[in-house]
C-alpha cells in the first residue's frame, strides 16, 4: 500500500462474528482502478438487513477472515452520491451518474456499504428523483429488501410497474399470502403489491398484535398467525393464488402452503435453511403448482442478468408518485441512526439481526 494512498473509515472486522465489528482505516478505492461500468459512491446511508448478520456469522466467532477479504466489510445497499467514475474509460451510462444522488446494490463479493465509500456497478445503481419527495434514509431502505420483494412478486405472478396507474379493479378475485409480512421484505412486498393491485386480497402472517397492526398499515387486507395458514382453506381447490414465504420452509409450513395453494398457483421461497433440502412436492404436483426461489444477488453473480437498476427506478418512481411509501420502522430516529450509535449493543445493527424488527432500518454513514 502506498504511503500516500487516501484512506477511508469502514466498520469492519478481521475475524468473523457480529460483535467483532470495529471502526478502522482502509484504502479508499481510486478512480483509476474502476472498470468502465463502475462508479465510486460516497455513502450517505447504508441499508441494514439480516443478511449482514448471516455473512458476519457464517463462520465460528473469532475465526480469521481470509486475507483477501480482510477487513470484512458487509452492507449490501444504500444511498449516496457518485463521486467518481473510471478516469478515462467510463461508459456513457456510468458518466451520466457522476455527482448524482443514487441508490445502489452492493456486490457481496466485494467490500460493502458499512463504509464511507463503496464501488458499485452502474447496472445496480439508479438516480433518486429530484424534488425532495424521497428522503435519503427512505431511498436507502430500498435496495436489498425492495428488489427482493419486487423480484419475488414477479416470480409469484404479480408484475410490478410504475408506468401508469393500475385499473381500480386490478387484483380482484385473487389472493396473495405473505408469510412473515412484518419484516423488511414483507413490508416492501405489501406496499408494492398494493400499489399495482388495489383489489388484491393480501393476507400476511404476523406474530403479535403490534405486527398485525403494522402489516395492515402497510396494506394487508388481513393478518393471521404464523401457524394459521390452513385456516384460509385448502384441499383440491385451495384458496391462495400467490405465496411469498419469507420464513424457513419447514416441512410443516411447506405442507400448509401446498394445502392452501390454488391450482396453477405460485410459491416463492426467499429463505432457505434445512427445510429446503426435503420439500414434499407431491400435492403441488397434482395442482400444477410452481415453486421458485429468490436471492437478490444471483443476477450479479450471473453477469447482471436482470435489470436491477430498472427495478430500483420502478420503486423510486412509485415512492415519488405517492403510490407507495418506504416502510421505515416506527422506532427509527435519525439521531440514533449514525453508525457509531447503530453499532452499540442494542443499536440498529443488533435490532435488524434480532429477527423481530418491523419494517426497515438504515444506518447513517455521512451527511
Amino acid at each position: 500500500m502506498s504511503s500516500d494512498q487516501m484512506q477511508m473509515t469502514v466498520l469492519g472486522t478481521k475475524v468473523f462474528g457480529r460483535n467483532n465489528l470495529q471502526f478502522m482505516q482502509h484504502p479508499k478505492p481510486a478512480a483509476c482502478t474502476l472498470s468502465p461500468t463502475e462508479v465510486l459512491v460516497r455513502v450517505l446511508y447504508s441499508d441494514l438487513n439480516p443478511v449482514d448478520h448471516h455473512k458476519l456469522n457464517m463462520k465460528a466467532d473469532g475465526a480469521a477472515v481470509p486475507d483477501h477479504r480482510s477487513p470484512f466489510v458487509v452492507g449490501f445497499g444504500g444511498c449516496g452520491v457518485v463521486e467518481a467514475v473510471a478516469a478515462d474509460k467510463a461508459d456513457d451510462a456510468a458518466k451520466s451518474l457522476l455527482n448524482a444522488h443514487v441508490v445502489f446494490l452492493a456486490d457481496p463479493s466485494r467490500d460493502g456499504s458499512y463504509a464511507e465509500y463503496v464501488v458499485c456497478d452502474r447496472r445496480v445503481v439508479a438516480p433518486v428523483p429530484a424534488g425532495g419527495a424521497i428522503a435519503s434514509h427512505e431511498a436507502a431502505a430500498i435496495p436489498v429488501a425492495g428488489c427482493t420483494a419486487l423480484e419475488s412478486l414477479e416470480k409469484a405472478g404479480l408484475a410490478i410497474s410504475s408506468a401508469e396507474a393500475p385499473r381500480p379493479s386490478a387484483g380482484e378475485g385473487r389472493r396473495l399470502l405473505i408469510v412473515g409480512a412484518a419484516g423488511g421484505v414483507g413490508s416492501w412486498a405489501t406496499q408494492l403489491a398494493r400499489s399495482n393491485y388495489p383489489q388484491l386480497d393480501i393476507v400476511g402472517t404476523a406474530s403479535s398484535p403490534e405486527s398485525s397492526a403494522w402489516c395492515e398499515a402497510m396494506g394487508c387486507t388481513s393478518t393471521i398467525g404464523h401457524d394459521e395458514v390452513e385456516s384460509l382453506g385448502g384441499g383440491r381447490d385451495g384458496s391462495v393464488d400467490h405465496i411469498l414465504c419469507l420464513s424457513e420452509p419447514t416441512p410443516k409450513l411447506f405442507a400448509s402452503l401446498a394445502e392452501v395453494l390454488r391450482p396453477y398457483g405460485k410459491i416463492v421461497l426467499v429463505v432457505s435453511g434445512e427445510g429446503i433440502k426435503s420439500l414434499d412436492l407431491s400435492f403441488l404436483f397434482f395442482k400444477c403448482g410452481t415453486v421458485s426461489t429468490e436471492t437478490v444477488f444471483t443476477s450479479m453473480r450471473d453477469g447482471y442478468r436482470l435489470d436491477q437498476a430498472g427495478q430500483l427506478d420502478t420503486i423510486l418512481s412509485l415512492l415519488d408518485e405517492g403510490r407507495a411509501k418506504a416502510p421505515i420502522s416506527k422506532g427509527w430516529e435519525d439521531e440514533r441512526s449514525g453508525w457509531k450509535v447503530a453499532n452499540e449493543r442494542g443499536g440498529y445493527i443488533d435490532a435488524v439481526g434480532s429477527g423481530h424488527s418491523r419494517g426497515k432500518l438504515v444506518m447513517k454513514i455521512s451527511s
